[in-house]
C-alpha cells in the first residue's frame, strides 16, 4: 500500500476549508499540513505525490439508504445465480460516484427472505465493524452494516412496500429480525408505545429511525424521547404537514435533537421543501440519502430514487440551499455520526480511513476517489 501525499487540493474538513497537503499511509490519514511533523519514522521523500489541482478533496460519501441500482435489486433473492457479480458491479459503480461506504437497504418482505439476504450480504463483507467491512482488495464501496427499512412499518403508510409482509413494531418481531449486521432499523415507532422494541435495538447498538409512519405529533415526540433520533426520508411515507395537525413531520422539524434524512432529487421533495428542511435543521441535523432502487423514478412514480449521492450534493448547491462544504457534511460526517462510525469515516482527520473524493471545483463532478488510500480514477471504477 503506497504512502501518498495529496497536493494542491482544497481540503474540506469539519473544522475548516483550506489548501494544504494531506498525507496518507497504511490506508489512513497520517497528517494534515504542508510539512510532516518531526519525529515520524518516515521521510517525506517516501511519499508518492498526487496532484489535486482544481479539486476539492472531501471525505468519502456515505449513503445510509441504498436499495440497489439498474442492474442490482436488493429487494430480490441476492443469493441467486449472478447475485455476487451484480452486487460487486453496483459497489464499483457507487465508488465511481464518490460513495466509499453505504448501508445496503432491505425493504419489507417475508422475514425469512430478509434473514437470507442479510446472511448473503455478510458473506460479501457487510459488517458494522469497519475493520472487517472488507473489499478484498478490490475497488468496491464498503458495506458498513445493513439498513432494515421494514417490515415493521405502518399499514397506512407503506409506500411501495408490499403491505402483505408488514408486521407490527414490537419486541417479538424485533427479536426475530435481530442480527449483528443491522446498523439502522426504520420503523413506525408509534407501534411501540412502551418503547420496549426501541430499547432492545439500542442495547444491540442499532440506530432506530422513524419512517413509513402514521404517527401523530404526540406519538412522534414520544418516540424521540425514547431515544429515536433519526427520521427516514422525511415527508415521504408520512402524513402531510398540516397547520392544525403537524404530525411526525412537524415533530421532527421542531425537535432540536432529531436528525432528518432527505432525498434531494426534486421528485421525492420539491427543492423548496429541501430548503425548508435545511432552514430548520441546519447542516448539523440533516443527512442526504438517495433511497436509490433498481426501479427508481424512471416512470415518474416514487419507488425509490434514481439519483446518486454525488448528484444530491450537487443539487443542494445548485439550488442555492447551502454551500458545498455544508452539502458534503450532510453526505459524510452526519451520516457517519448517525450510525456511530465517525471515529473511522466521515471526515478528514488524522487516524481516520483514507477514503476520499476529488470533486472538480468548477463542475462539482467526481474525478477521482480514494479507498483506504488507494487512488482510483472515477471513470475507470466500473
Amino acid at each position: 500500500m503506497d504512502s501518498l501525499v495529496i497536493e494542491n487540493g482544497y481540503l474540506i474538513t469539519p473544522e475548516e476549508q483550506r489548501m494544504t497537503r494531506l498525507w496518507l499511509q497504511g490506508g489512513e490519514i497520517l497528517h494534515i499540513g504542508d510539512k510532516l511533523p518531526t519525529g515520524l519514522a518516515v521521510a517525506e521523500e517516501a511519499f508518492k505525490k498526487i496532484d489535486a489541482q482544481g479539486c476539492y478533496v472531501t471525505p468519502g460519501l456515505i449513503d445510509l439508504q441504498m436499495n440497489g441500482g439498474p442492474d442490482c435489486d436488493l429487494w430480490q433473492d441476492l443469493s441467486a445465480a449472478g447475485g455476487e457479480a451484480k452486487l460487486k458491479a453496483m459497489r464499483a459503480e457507487l465508488l465511481s460516484h464518490g460513495v466509499t461506504a453505504f448501508l445496503p437497504t432491505l425493504i419489507t418482505a417475508d422475514v425469512n427472505h430478509l434473514l437470507k439476504n442479510m446472511a448473503f450480504l455478510k458473506s460479501q463483507g457487510a459488517s458494522r465493524d469497519l475493520s472487517t467491512a472488507t473489499t478484498d482488495g478490490e475497488p468496491l464501496s464498503r458495506m458498513v452494516g445493513v439498513h432494515l427499512e421494514g417490515p415493521c412499518l405502518s399499514p397506512q403508510r407503506p409506500g411501495v412496500h408490499p403491505p402483505e409482509w408488514i408486521i407490527p413494531f414490537n419486541l417479538a418481531n424485533v427479536k426475530t429480525l435481530s442480527d449483528p449486521v443491522v446498523a439502522l432499523f426504520t420503523a413506525a415507532c408509534e407501534g411501540d408505545s412502551e418503547g420496549q422494541a426501541i430499547e432492545l435495538l439500542q442495547k444491540q447498538g442499532v440506530v432506530v429511525a422513524l419512517g413509513h409512519s402514521n404517527a401523530t405529533f404526540e406519538e412522534a415526540n414520544r418516540a424521540f424521547r425514547q431515544g429515536v433520533g433519526l427520521v427516514t426520508h422525511i415527508f415521504n411515507a408520512m402524513p402531510p404537514l398540516h397547520h392544525r395537525q403537524l404530525g411526525a413531520v412537524g415533530a421532527a422539524l421542531l425537535s432540536k435533537e432529531t436528525t432528518c434524512c432527505l432525498i434531494a432529487d426534486g421528485l421525492h421533495l420539491d427543492k423548496a421543501a429541501c430548503a425548508l428542511i435545511f432552514g430548520l435543521k441546519g447542516a448539523e441535523k440533516t443527512i442526504l440519502v438517495t433511497d436509490r432502487a433498481a426501479v427508481g423514478t424512471s416512470g415518474g412514480e416514487l419507488a425509490g430514487s434514481s439519483i446518486t449521492l454525488e448528484q444530491a450534493v450537487q443539487n443542494m448547491v445548485r439550488w442555492e440551499i447551502c454551500t458545498f462544504a455544508q452539502a458534503v457534511r450532510m453526505a459524510t460526517l452526519n451520516a457517519a455520526r448517525a450510525i456511530g462510525a465517525e471515529h473511522l469515516i466521515g471526515s478528514l482527520a488524522v487516524g481516520k480511513a483514507a477514503d476520499l473524493v476529488f470533486f472538480n471545483r468548477e463542475t462539482l463532478a467526481v474525478e477521482k476517489v480514494a479507498l483506504a488510500g488507494a487512488i482510483v480514477d472515477a471513470a475507470v471504477c466500473v
